[in-house]
């Protein structure tokens, strides 16, 4: 998941890791349900949506606490199943990759993937489509390099900046997390990924939205 703040851009790359890495190693017994419960349905898809010698790109990783995540559940299943990363801002695959992690992650830019087309089996963008200044060229981009699939998290609205508000966050904002700047729901995502192809799984762990769609 990728995760934008204002004054982030002005960070060092060991500040800006400390400070997206907090939000994930947050003791908070909700945080944790939640997150957890998020997981579970990406470890459903890549229990059921992918078989022996596929692979799957994750893009937008951010600091890679969903594809250490992805990565495990994958070693777990004992599938020949080729897994990367790939980040736009290159502090993150920066210190990913000094970290050693047991994947390949690569700098590129989401609306100019390096990618041959049809080159995934399955293409993750999770926590990524609310900040991009053009949402509809990113999917066209990801339809491009997947072969099969394409899932995507967005945070549920109007749900996520009503809870936000619930818990007093961003209230000078009505509940809007900064860097957000497009606000989805099933009927507006669906809408958008519709000329690439078909809808088959949506999941609604609270306060999210996950969507998988077959490409046409």
């Amino acid at each position: 998941m990728e995760n934008k703040f204002v004054g982030f851009e002005e960070m060092s790359v060991d500040e800006l890791w400390d400070f997206i890495r907090l939000e994930y190693q947050s003791q908070n017994p909700i945080s944790k349900k939640l997150y957890a419960n998020f997981y579970k349905k990406i470890d459903y898809i890549l229990e059921n949506y992918l078989k022996e010698n596929d692979s799957l790109l994750e893009v937008g990783c951010g600091a890679a606490e969903s594809s250490l995540r992805i990565h495990s559940k994958l070693s777990s299943l004992k599938r020949n199943i080729a897994f990367e990363a790939s980040e736009y801002d290159n502090r993150y695959v920066q210190k990913i990759n000094s970290l050693n992690y047991p994947f390949k992650v690569t700098q590129e830019n989401v609306y100019s993937l390096q990618r041959n087309d049809n080159e995934y089996n399955l293409i993750f963008l999770l926590e990524v489509l609310e900040h991009l200044e053009f949402p509809e060229k990113a999917i066209s981009e990801l339809f491009r390099v997947s072969s099969k699939y394409v899932l995507i998290s967005v945070p549920n609205e109007p749900i996520w900046r009503i809870a936000n508000m619930a818990r007093f966050q961003y209230v000078k904002d009505f509940g809007n997390t900064p860097g957000h700047i497009n606000h989805f729901n099933q009927k507006k995502l669906t809408k958008i990924v519709k000329p690439y192809g078909k809808v088959i799984k949506v999941f609604k762990p609270f306060p999210w939205l996950i969507m998988l769609v077959e490409k046409h």
